[in-house]
């Protein structure tokens, strides 16, 4: 397989691609403005005014510092991930808009009452999306009891709505609810899967290939939703439903939770549900099970949403970036953001 595989979508208009960048003893540099990419295979040059993001997904990648200083100069993101997924390094330009009057705002809602409005936002966000899918399965399966299981979980969405105590006792019980939201769709989920994957619930330490591969693709969602708060000027190590921990952007994970059922959840059940299946070797997802994973997720990245709070269709790339930048302006106006809740 070359190690270049680009993914197409038209956006907006506009033609999108991602490139992985993956296997060993490949080099990545420029000549003649154009990113060059070298493997034993052959070589492959690159417009950088047609690329967005590149991901790299294997240890085995070299690549030069004019390389970076070209991606960017072009805006383009690069990210490095590990053998799990998980984004260990980033690049993208330090030159951020109104960093200092978001981040004075977004230290400020915890003593103006604000914070409590986001922490409430963000969970009721998370638990109506989880709904929203749930109750589109059942429509689709013609199963009723998923469409009791939506039901129940928009209760527990409009219950922390009525939270009305302090942020930490709020988080507490929006958290709770939360996770028994969580159980209900978990469970519901996996009703509609195939017996042999053995999908019994939602577990992060899990080593069934479901588990796995969702932890997969969090990961690269959580990448994109560090690059939105970053460019929004906000600071990712101060969250609002998330309780601050000392070196954890937990702000990241107060975004990440709008658009785990569209990015990833609502892109991978699908693919299982067809008969789809991850390899595992050593413990870990093989090299051409995540290269399916990344590209299945950025194919997801890359539908067009309309969201409850809005009429526009964006990718949900663009929702991202969006919702995090109307989180920055709603802090800096003193007013509750409006989130994102897929429309099925």
């Amino acid at each position: 397989m070359h190690p270049l595989m680009p993914i197409q979508k038209p956006v907006l208009g506009e033609e999108v691609k991602t490139l992985i960048i993956s296997g060993y003893g490949v080099r990545v540099g420029t000549k003649h403005n154009y990113i060059v990419i070298k493997n034993k295979e052959g070589t492959k040059n690159v417009a950088p005014a047609e690329i967005e993001r590149i991901v790299i997904t294997t240890s085995g990648v070299t690549i030069t510092s004019k390389f970076l200083r070209l991606a960017t100069n072009y805006g383009i993101d690069v990210v490095v991930l590990d053998s799990r997924g998980f984004p260990v390094s980033r690049f993208y330009h330090p030159y951020i808009t109104k960093t200092v009057d978001s981040r004075l705002a977004q230290y400020a809602s915890y003593t103006n009452g604000l914070a409590k409005e986001v922490a409430k936002a963000i969970a009721y966000c998370k638990l109506m999306n989880q709904a929203g899918y749930v109750a589109r399965l059942g429509k689709s399966l013609n199963m009723d009891e998923l469409r009791s299981a939506s039901r129940a979980i928009e209760s527990l969405a409009n219950e922390v709505l009525q939270i009305d105590d302090e942020l930490h006792e709020l988080r507490r019980k929006a958290m709770e609810l939360e996770a028994h939201g969580a159980r209900m769709y978990w469970s519901s989920i996996a009703s509609t899967l195939p017996s042999d994957l053995r999908f019994e619930g939602r577990d992060q330490n899990g080593n069934d290939q479901v588990n796995m591969a969702l932890n997969y693709g969090y990961s690269i969602l959580y990448s994109e939703c560090w690059k939105a708060i970053a460019l929004s000027g906000l600071d990712p190590y101060c969250g609002f439903l998330h309780t601050e921990r000392s070196g954890k952007p937990v702000l990241t994970f107060d975004l990440i939770e709008m658009f785990r059922v569209a990015a990833v959840d609502s892109t991978l059940i699908p693919k299982f549900r067809s008969g789809w299946r991850v390899e595992v070797l050593n413990d870990l997802i093989s090299h051409n099970s995540r290269t399916e994973i990344i590209k299945t997720i950025n194919e997801g990245l890359n539908k067009r949403f309309r969201s409850r709070q809005s009429s526009s269709y964006m990718t949900l790339t663009q929702w991202i970036r969006h919702v995090a930048q109307e989180l920055a302006n709603a802090l800096r106006e003193g007013r509750k953001p409006k989130g994102f809740i897929a429309k099925w």
